[in-house]
């Protein structure tokens, strides 16, 4: 299996499908730092097992209400600002058919992030990583989805060093679904949803982003305000040692309400100077905030427009669609069922209270 894998990236990534359409030839030992590369989402090795699936449903939600929402992000992660003209006819996989509103790479700074190494040809995505599985996982996208990326490092040729080097630059994430470590073998072979598992508290950290904590800005000046790796993903880690979110149907948006409202009072309710996950850093470095804003919370749990809104929507359709009609029937037939049993004990609680308050009333007389 590796050895297909490996021989399916090498050939894809000696010649990779640019945005111009055209073949490039591509000498992976010459590039730097810096340096952009177009290839396509199959050529791409995720340096983490887990993703936020409520981001990825979101996101979906968004592109079945507007198609235009996709490809003006295909065109801002790409580097091309937001999209300027596109039709039914367009596909996310022939960038020939819509047209962007800038050049592909004119704005470095949107470019998703990837690894070269240790062998020729092989790419480890680094950032980016839930958006370009959103491209993987949507509607008319899939593997032949065409990305430019940056180039953060080139260790083609780094060996049994590899793994060491990635782990010194705090780039890749060791730890699976449910909180345990992995090994550098174990993590999957391609993006998507289908390769990688649901982190759910990595999902509740993301809504929560504004909330209970807000990430730190960058300055460059010192480490504590420098940009903090898999920071979602170690306040997710923290946070897992507080509550289960197993606890809570999160197809009940009740219930997905009330875990957040928990998490958001975990994280808050933390000592500022107690160190998150594996990030070695405390709370406070971590954003923390020192209550929950929770106007922000009510707004994002009632706004159907907001990520939340959008993800449950996904959610309850993707179910809906999913359990067969006779269950559906029975689920219906059977609160309905508890909702009249419900009603005739009240009803009968009622009537007892009254037949007491009248042999109350004849023992008086």
């Amino acid at each position: 299996m590796y050895c297909q894998r490996l021989c399916s990236l090498i050939l894809g990534a000696i010649f990779c499908t640019p945005f111009s359409s055209h073949a490039e030839k591509v000498n992976y030992s010459e590039l730097e730092n810096g340096d952009t590369i177009t290839v396509t989402l199959d050529q791409l090795l995720p340096t983490q097992a887990v993703l936020d699936y409520d981001q990825i449903f979101a996101n979906l939600q968004r592109y079945k209400a507007d198609l235009k929402n996709m490809y003006r992000d295909l065109c801002r992660v790409n580097g091309a600002k937001g999209v300027k003209k596109w039709d039914e006819n367009s596909l996310p996989t022939d960038p020939e058919t819509y047209q962007c509103s800038g050049k592909v790479g004119q704005n470095a700074d949107a470019l998703t992030t990837v690894v070269v190494g240790p062998e020729e040809g092989v790419l480890y995505l680094t950032e980016g990583l839930t958006l370009l599985s959103t491209f993987w996982d949507m509607p008319n996208g899939g593997t032949s989805v065409p990305i430019t990326l940056k180039v953060s490092h080139n260790l083609l040729g780094s060996g049994d060093d590899f793994w060491a080097e990635m782990s010194n630059d705090n780039e890749v994430w060791l730890v699976n679904e449910k909180g345990k470590k992995l090994k550098p073998d174990d993590l999957p072979e391609y993006i998507g949803m289908k390769q990688l598992k649901h982190d759910k508290y990595l999902s509740l950290v993301n809504f929560l982003n504004g909330i209970s904590y807000i990430p730190p800005e960058p300055d460059g000046k010192d480490n504590k305000t420098a940009s903090i790796p898999y920071l979602a993903l170690n306040w997710a880690l923290e946070i897992r040692q507080h509550m289960k979110i197993s606890d809570y149907d999160l197809n009940d948006p009740e219930e997905y309400a009330t875990a957040l409202t928990e998490a958001a009072t975990i994280m808050v309710d933390l000592p500022d100077d107690e160190v998150i996950g594996k990030s070695k850093r405390t709370a406070s470095e971590m954003g923390q905030l020192d209550q929950v804003d929770s106007k922000a919370l009510e707004k994002l749990v009632t706004d159907e427009t907001s990520p939340f809104g959008l993800a449950l929507a996904y959610r309850l359709a993707k179910k809906e669609k999913s359990t067969p009609k006779v269950v559906l029937e029975e689920q219906e037939a059977q609160k309905e069922k508890e909702e009249q049993e419900e009603k005739e004990k009240s009803e009968k609680g009622n009537n007892e209270e009254d037949a007491q308050s009248e042999d109350s009333s004849e023992a008086k007389e």
